[in-house]
């Protein structure tokens, strides 16, 4: 109730004799979870330990989430351990990449409410690894044996994107990656779903009866200057869209994947151009096969950069420093960072 009350402080009460009086909040604009790891001395991306005899496993019927423990504890008895020594370690995390591909109308881009989602290409890797244990693609109409991947094929679309999100939800992934993700294929998905009224798709997070939504926010800072995003919640997931980081860590004359491939590279995408991407969903099984080796493709480069430019690592431990969780690296300015620094040192002043 902490927005609620400040509004309510802040618009005054009505004083018989007195008029309108109001009153100054203060701290009532701090995020609640940089709230709370502060006064854990909690920081991105380190480890938490939980001492043997102080938690309560928690019985199957009682779980709010999908992971696979579920415990009770008191918060005094967290330990919150500094990222050195052996607590450096970065835990196996399992990374999803993926891409879609669109059937659009000529000339026009494709628009969620109209365009079917034809393909949606997966790997899966652990955070430490150099190949992906999971190579997969989802495709709408039959589809040709691709070497090295399992091709999953769905007469229907919802269908399709149900399976799809199982999929997600199965996998269970602690980052989902790929190219232009947030503000595209993320965005797509979540509204091409509810145009064809797949009602499953939305809970691709950890909490169970929270569904996935998107809006639109626009971000302002010195070094990026003013810009529109779409903000996406999947609770207990981080987002961790490529062409972000790329925007925000390097000066490239063209951030297209195909030119950010080349340069860090020196690889390229599969020679597939948009416009002919809906002719071969129309043609047959071979044509359908050279547009999943072309989606698996784009789905896999992401993976090779962070690999190449180290980009997950260099994040966690710049979320170590700086103390905010990840995801806020990506999607915040520098503001918050000296907040939630602040804010650790016990440096708020009150008035």
């Amino acid at each position: 109730y902490i927005a609620v009350t400040k509004r309510v402080l802040e618009s005054g009460f009505e004083f018989p004799g007195y008029g309108m009086q109001g009153y100054q909040t203060y701290e009532s604009n701090i995020d609640f979870e940089i709230r709370f790891m502060a006064d854990m001395n909690i920081v991105g991306c380190n480890w938490i330990e939980i001492p043997a005899g102080m938690y309560r496993i928690r019985d199957k019927k009682e779980f709010m989430s999908r992971c696979q423990l579920e415990i009770d504890v008191q918060c005094k008895h967290i330990i919150s351990h500094p990222a050195e020594g052996e607590w450096i370690k970065i835990a196996p995390l399992r990374i999803l990449s993926f891409d879609i591909e669109c059937a659009g109308r000529k000339g026009v881009f494709p628009e969620p409410d109209k365009d079917s989602v034809i393909q949606i290409a997966n790997m899966v890797i652990r955070q430490g690894d150099k190949d992906p244990f999971i190579r997969n693609i989802f495709t709408l109409n039959t589809c040709s044996q691709i070497v090295g991947s399992q091709v999953l094929c769905y007469m229907r679309e919802d269908q399709m994107l149900t399976a799809w999100s199982d999929f997600v939800r199965e996998v269970d992934p602690d980052i989902i990656t790929g190219y232009n993700i947030q503000n595209f294929d993320l965005y797509y998905l979540l509204n091409r779903a509810k145009a064809v009224r797949a009602d499953l798709f939305p809970y691709l997070g950890r909490l169970k009866n929270v569904k996935t939504t998107e809006r639109r926010v626009v971000l302002q800072s010195k070094q990026m200057g003013r810009r529109e995003n779409k903000e996406i919640n999947i609770e207990g997931r981080v987002i961790f869209d490529l062409l972000l980081v790329l925007v925000r860590d390097y000066k490239l004359r063209s951030y297209t994947l195909n030119a950010v491939s080349f340069h860090f590279l020196q690889e390229q995408k599969e020679d597939v151009h948009h416009s002919i991407i809906s002719d071969l969903q129309n043609g047959n099984e071979q044509t359908r096969r050279r547009l999943a080796i072309y989606c698996l493709k784009d789905a896999y480069l992401p993976l090779r950069l962070i690999e190449k430019l180290m980009s997950i690592i260099n994040y966690m431990e710049m979320a170590r420093v700086t103390g905010v969780p990840l995801g806020y690296l990506l999607t915040r300015g520098q503001q918050i960072k000296g907040i939630f620094n602040l804010y650790m040192s016990g440096m708020i002043i009150y008035s």
